[in-house]
């Protein structure tokens, strides 16, 4: 099973860490988990240890076959062949659903900000990802890090980083650490009518972070809106 570097496949080789994520998930029997390129199925195995109803979205014509006989005793692991990027999400989505991946890296933004389109909808999602864009996530305000993804995703979710992923652990091993990270949908997230709007305006915020908020908002709103 050759990695294919379109794809971004960087394929977990450590059955420790892949039970270890697992565990974090957190899972009762009735959840419904999604797994996000689940690769030769190392993580998905240690999901379905604690779970049996599993929705894998795999874009690999090769693993799409690869996959169904590995886990053939399994009766309710399913494989969704496409982009999760393209995919209709409202017809696989469950009151259950738990998100678990080792998502390839160049996917990482949209998909982070597709998933928060739906957070009401997700009770947890656990992911592995690019330690850097972690680093971001978690960031706290008035640091080096924060910034548009530390806002837009912290409306929504509270985040921790669990654990961080060294490249040997991988094959191929790639070029940078990764971490992982666990998100929970916010009960006081605030109500936003507008989601798109409101992404707008925070890129519009951070657009140039040596002008002042008043400068970078300029192209936004009129005068007569700014103190």
């Amino acid at each position: 099973m050759i990695p294919k570097k379109k794809w971004g496949q960087n394929f977990l080789n450590d059955p420790n860490i892949a039970r270890k994520i697992a565990a974090m998930a957190e899972l009762d029997p009735a959840d419904h988990v999604w797994e996000i390129g689940p690769g030769k199925g190392i993580l998905t195995q240690a999901i379905l240890s604690h779970c049996e109803n599993l929705t894998a979205f795999e874009i690999d014509p090769e693993l799409q076959e690869y996959l169904p006989g590995i886990f053939s005793g399994h009766e309710q692991f399913r494989i969704v062949a496409g982009d999760i990027l393209r995919v209709d999400w409202t017809q696989y989505l469950h009151p259950q659903t738990v998100v678990i991946s080792n998502l390839p890296y160049q996917i990482t933004s949209p998909f982070l900000f597709r998933l928060a389109e739906h957070y009401t909808q997700v009770k947890r999602s656990v992911l592995m990802i690019q330690k850097e864009v972690a680093d971001r996530i978690v960031a706290k305000p008035n640091t080096k890090e924060y910034g548009i993804l530390s806002v837009k995703l912290n409306l929504v979710f509270t985040i921790e980083r669990l654990f961080n992923v060294e490249p040997h652990l991988f094959y191929p091993p790639p070029k940078v650490r990764s971490s992982v990270i666990r998100l929970r949908p916010r009960h006081d997230a605030p109500v936003i009518d507008d989601m798109a709007l409101m992404y707008r305006l925070i890129d519009t915020c951070f657009h140039s972070r040596r002008k002042t908020l008043r400068n970078n908002l300029k192209n936004m709103v009129s005068d007569e809106m700014l103190p």
